[in-house]
C-alpha cells in the first residue's frame, strides 16, 4: 500500500469512526422506492446543495448488517427507529422519540431473565425481518439467539462451550435472502511444558434461518482475510485481501493485496469482481459499503456500483483525492481531499451522488473544511446516527442535508 493510501485510510478513519447514540423526534420517513438505474458517470466536482433537501428513502430490508452494542443501536425494517440492547431489549421510536424496553411486565425492573425483553449478556445484534438475532456470553458458553419482538420468546440458533485450553466469541453478521453469517473466534493456549503460546483462528459461518443447517465457509487461508459485504440465495460479494511478504519502504508495513470477489455459494467458487493490480481497486475504512444488494467500490479515480441481483458493475462518477468513500440513503457519499486559498495546507470536502443520476453535490459541512463536521456512520428511515461536537446524536435526514444540525440531539441507549 503506498504512503498516501496509508494516510488517507487514517485520516479518514479517524473522520468517520465513533461511538453512535441519541435520540429526537421526526416525521415518518416517505416509502417512495428509488427509480431503477440510469447510465451515469460524471465528474466529482460537485455542486452545491442548495436550501432543498434531497429524497430520503426507508432503509432496504435485505443485506442487514449488525451493530455492536458499543456503537448503540441497529435501525429497524418495520418501524421507524432503532433497537438496542445490553441484556434487555429496548426499542427507539422516531416518531416520538421516546426508546421503551419491550416488556409488558408491571413493575419489571428488566435486570434478569423474568424480564419479557431479556436476551443475555449481549455482544452484538441485527434486525432482519421483523426478528432480532444477538450473539450472547453466558460463562464460557457463546452463543447466537433469536428473540422473536412480538412475543418476547428467546431460541438458541447456535452456541460454542469453551474447554480447558480452548476459548470462543462469536457474532452476528450480515443477514439477507433467509440466511446469515456468523462469525467465531477461535483461541486456544497451547504448552509447551515451558510456556503458553496463544492461537488464535476466525471462522465464518452460514445459517439458514429457515432450515436452521449451518455449515462453514472455508475462505480464508493462511494470511487470507474475506469479508462478506452482500450476499442472496445464491451469491456473496466478499472483500478478500492477502498479507504480501513485502513492506512498504514508505510506511514500513507489510503491503496487502486487495480484490472484491463474487462468490458461488453452492460450493465456494469465485470471480474476480475488481483488483488492485488489474483495476485499482481501493477498499474503503468504512463499513457501510452495501445498500440492499449494492455494493460501493472504487478503481483509481472512479466510484463504482455492483448491482449483486444483476450481477453487473458501472461506473458512477470519477473525482480525484478521493479519502473515503461509503453508501446510505441511495446515494453514494465520498470525502475529497482538496487544497482552499484561505486555508494552509490541504482539508476536506463531503460530497453525495444520488445512485441512479450520478450527479454529485457537495455539502457545507457546517462551514468546517478541515474533518467532516458532522459524521455519520449509520441510519434509520428518517435518521442518520453520528458524531458530532465531540458526541453522539440522531439527526433527521433533511436537517444533515442542510445544514442544519442545531436539529440534533443526544441521548442514550
Amino acid at each position: 500500500m503506498k504512503m498516501k493510501r496509508f494516510l488517507a485510510i487514517v485520516f479518514s478513519s479517524l473522520l468517520l469512526l465513533g461511538l453512535c447514540n441519541g435520540c429526537v423526534q421526526q416525521n415518518p420517513a416517505e416509502t417512495t422506492q428509488p427509480p431503477p438505474w440510469t447510465e451515469a458517470a460524471t465528474t466529482g466536482e460537485g455542486i452545491s446543495q442548495g436550501d432543498t433537501p434531497p429524497q430520503s428513502y426507508p432503509i432496504p430490508k435485505e443485506n442487514r448488517s449488525p451493530m455492536s452494542v458499543m456503537f448503540g443501536g441497529v435501525a429497524s425494517t418495520i418501524s421507524d427507529g432503532y433497537f438496542s440492547a445490553s441484556q434487555a431489549l429496548k426499542f427507539y421510536d422516531a416518531k416520538t422519540g421516546k426508546t421503551v424496553f419491550l416488556c409488558s411486565q408491571p413493575g419489571c425492573t428488566h435486570t434478569d431473565s423474568t424480564c419479557e425483553a431479556w436476551i443475555g449478556q449481549v455482544n452484538n445484534l441485527v434486525e432482519y425481518e421483523g426478528v432480532v438475532y444477538a450473539s450472547v456470553k453466558d460463562g464460557e458458553v457463546c452463543a447466537v439467539v433469536r428473540k422473536d419482538i412480538a412475543t418476547g420468546e428467546l431460541t438458541t440458533l447456535a452456541s460454542w462451550e469453551g474447554q480447558e485450553n480452548i476459548y470462543y466469541e462469536c457474532s452476528v453478521g450480515l443477514c439477507a435472502y433467509g440466511q446469515m453469517v456468523i462469525y467465531v473466534r477461535v483461541t486456544e493456549f497451547v504448552e509447551d511444558g515451558v510456556n503458553y503460546s496463544q492461537i488464535d483462528s476466525e471462522e465464518q459461518w452460514l445459517y439458514n434461518l429457515t432450515t436452521g443447517e449451518k455449515r462453514k465457509l472455508d475462505w480464508e487461508k493462511n494470511t487470507d482475510s474475506v469479508t462478506i459485504l452482500a450476499m442472496n440465495q445464491t451469491y456473496a460479494v466478499a472483500q478478500y485481501y492477502r498479507n504480501l511478504e513485502e513492506k512498504d519502504p514508505e510506511s514500513g508495513l507489510f503491503t496487502k493485496d486487495y480484490e472484491l470477489r463474487l462468490y458461488r455459494l453452492a460450493d465456494d467458487s469465485y470471480t474476480v469482481i475488481s483488483s488492485e493490480e488489474e483495476n485499482g481497486y481501493t477498499p474503503t475504512v468504512d463499513p457501510a459499503v452495501s445498500y440492499g444488494d449494492i455494493v460501493v467500490l472504487q478503481e483509481k479515480d472512479t466510484l463504482c456500483l455492483y448491482d449483486l441481483e444483476k450481477q453487473e458493475k458501472r461506473e458512477l462518477l470519477t473525482a480525484e483525492n478521493i479519502i473515503n468513500y461509503w453508501i446510505m440513503d441511495n446515494k453514494v457519499f465520498y470525502i475529497r481531499e482538496e487544497e482552499f486559498p484561505e486555508l494552509p495546507g490541504y482539508a476536506v470536502s463531503i460530497y453525495y451522488a444520488d445512485i441512479e443520476t450520478g450527479q454529485p453535490v457537495r455539502l457545507e459541512n457546517g462551514g468546517n473544511r478541515e474533518v467532516m463536521d458532522f459524521a455519520i456512520t449509520w441510519e434509520g428511515d428518517s435518521f442518520f446516527v453520528g458524531t458530532w461536537k465531540g458526541g453522539n446524536y440522531i439527526i433527521p435526514k433533511a436537517d444533515f442535508y442542510l445544514d442544519n444540525y442545531e436539529a440534533a440531539r443526544p441521548g442514550g441507549f
